[in-house]
């Protein structure tokens, strides 16, 4: 699955200043490798999370294209969009995203159920919590949850249909060291059987699992 970034661009207007718009993320080529980790590193306002929104179909740039597998992503309709991301995509938000009226199991099942097929994936949702040690957790609701568990819980949402794409801001956001090697360690393999992963990231502990890393400084992404 072959993910490019065509000269994409973010702007957003505001007014007090000497130009009434600034560019968030500038003009940026951009593929991720099948089968690797790209890691995205830079101060916070830099323009990451910007970057990454528009690379998987949540926030249309300014400027430029996204194309997947030779298709621009923006062309289709938001239906069109939708189901693009939810088959291709497996996104990680930085934000703590559980539904608090969903148990553990119905988040992690929600991208199938949309669309009738929660039944099929139930082993592979037992199999990924277990993989992330809260297994333990399938019937409590996501409002018990820690701030560990609920990303640990988007993980395993984010990789239930095997996406060929994982997009990951701050994965490893609230965890310890051992959860944050257990995370790691499920996205490099991931990464090893063919997903491009790409991570946002302040987190050191991260690094020695990235192939390939970018630095993002206003708005301009720059490979070290």
């Amino acid at each position: 699955m072959k993910l490019t970034a065509e000269k994409i661009g973010r702007m957003y207007f505001r007014s007090g200043r000497d130009t009434n718009f600034f560019y968030a993320v500038q003009s940026i080529d951009f593929e991720p490798e099948e089968g690797k980790v790209t890691v995205i590193t830079g101060r916070s306002g830099s323009g990451k999370t910007t970057f990454i929104n528009m690379l998987c179909g949540l926030l249309t740039p300014s400027c430029g294209k996204v194309m997947l597998d030779g298709k621009d992503i923006y062309a289709l309709s938001d239906r069109e969009r939708s189901l693009l991301r939810n088959r291709s995509f497996g996104i990680i938000p930085q934000g703590q995203t559980g539904l608090q009226c969903l148990t553990v199991a119905e988040n992690v099942l929600l991208p199938v159920s949309m669309y009738g097929r929660a039944g099929e994936k139930e082993d592979k949702a037992k199999k990924l919590l277990e993989m992330l040690g809260i297994d333990d957790l399938w019937d409590v609701y996501s409002n018990e949850l820690s701030g560990g568990e609920l990303r640990r819980m988007s993980v395993a949402r984010a990789l239930i249909n095997d996406p060929g794409i994982i997009v990951a801001d701050e994965p490893t956001g609230d965890l310890d060291g051992d959860t944050t090697v257990l995370v790691m360690e499920l996205l490099k393999k991931r990464s090893e059987n063919g997903a491009a992963v790409i991570i946002v990231t302040h987190d050191k502990d991260v690094m020695p699992y990235a192939d390939t890393v970018y630095t993002m400084e206003k708005g301009v992404l720059k490979k070290q």
